[in-house]
């Protein structure tokens, strides 16, 4: 049983891989014409200049003091939830093509017991250890860099700047910054989804979906409003009776449209969170043409829009259906990587 259990989710991996790959491949070969990107966002609202020429932190800019000061005023119990997933060796959700968290002790008791090395004076031990992980490979921050359509990545720099780490908007400068304001549950799952609070696959959440979602809870979505969007999509992975039922590309998120993307813009959203691998539906339809992650291009490379992924809602849902308080206050910090596409984060949100 458990032989095959592997085998089949080995496949399942396989699958996944091999049908990204082929629209990776698809969407290359269009390259030289106008792309669907392109065509959707010809008209669309963009961010660029708005912060100066220089500007590496996009909608953060959003994020002043007063937004702190408002989020702070969101804190009435001082209860605290931490968002990132377990780094666990060999498992956890990732986007295909990386792979889960390896995790390995360079230095333990058997390196004592062995001989091979010995305590310290006065007889101390200790132990060391090694990660290799996509940056990306757990809950994590999207830099302004990490995503792009055409020959510019955000504020109309020229896409050589991803070359050999991203020399203008790497995620060390969204970490410089930091991320605190008023955060607000978008509870999708619970709201529109089955008896366990989730979504089905390739659920499609839309603008109207946001603002009906908000009307159930009985909150109201402000200006500069962190959102924070739970699908289930998390709560799935890690249950054994319903893992099957999960997949990197079938996730349901966000989908896009010109109406969603303008509301982004006037409501001046500076982050979106989410506890799926992109915040949107990976593969998408728009008019007629397959687009994969557009919103990643609509949000972060023409709005400067942060996107923070893979997060760990379930507890924060259950105490937010009790209490029936949604807003709270949101911080989060990435790690300082110079010039990286992505960082691992654990974010904080306390009530």
């Amino acid at each position: 049983m458990k032989s095959s259990t592997t085998k089949s989710s080995l496949l399942k991996v396989a699958t996944t891989a091999g049908v990204f790959m082929l629209l990776l491949l698809f969407s290359t070969s269009l390259s030289a014409q106008e792309t669907t990107m392109e065509k959707i966002q010809k008209d669309a609202p963009s961010n660029w200049g708005k912060w100066g020429s220089e500007d590496k932190i996009g909608a953060l800019n959003y994020l002043d003091n007063a937004q702190t000061l408002r989020g702070i005023k969101e804190v009435k119990t001082g209860k605290r939830f931490t968002l990132q997933l377990p780094m666990t060796h060999g498992i956890g959700p990732v986007f295909p093509g990386r792979l889960p968290v390896e995790h390995f002790m360079s230095q333990d008791e058997s390196t004592f017991a062995s001989g091979k090395k010995d305590p310290l004076a006065g007889g101390m031990k200790y132990s060391d250890d090694v990660v290799y992980m996509y940056l990306q490979g757990t809950s994590h921050v999207d830099a302004l860099g990490h995503a792009w359509y055409g020959n510019q990545i955000y504020g109309g720099k020229s896409a050589n700047n991803t070359v050999d780490g991203h020399s203008f908007v790497g995620v060390g400068e969204l970490a410089k910054k930091g991320i605190t304001g008023r955060g607000i549950l978008l509870d999708v799952g619970v709201a529109l989804g089955d008896a366990k609070g989730r979504l089905a696959p390739n659920t499609c959440i839309t603008l109207d979906d946001l603002k009906a979602v908000a009307k159930k809870q009985g909150v109201t979505i402000e200006k500069r409003d962190i959102l924070v969007i739970r699908t289930g999509s998390m709560g799935r992975f890690y249950d054994e009776d319903d893992k099957e039922n999960w997949d990197a590309l079938t996730e349901p998120g966000l989908c896009y449209s010109k109406e969603l993307v303008q509301w982004i813009y006037d409501m001046e959203i500076p982050v979106i969170a989410s506890d799926n691998l992109a915040i949107e539906k990976s593969v998408q339809e728009i008019d007629g043409e397959t687009a994969v992650i557009p919103l990643h291009g609509a949000l972060i490379r023409d709005l400067g829009v942060v996107l923070t992924e893979i997060y760990w809602l379930e507890d924060l849902s259950e105490d937010c259906k009790k209490d029936k308080k949604y807003t709270f206050f949101f911080t989060a910090a990435p790690l300082k990587m110079e010039k990286g596409s992505g960082s691992p984060v654990n974010p904080i949100v306390i009530k």
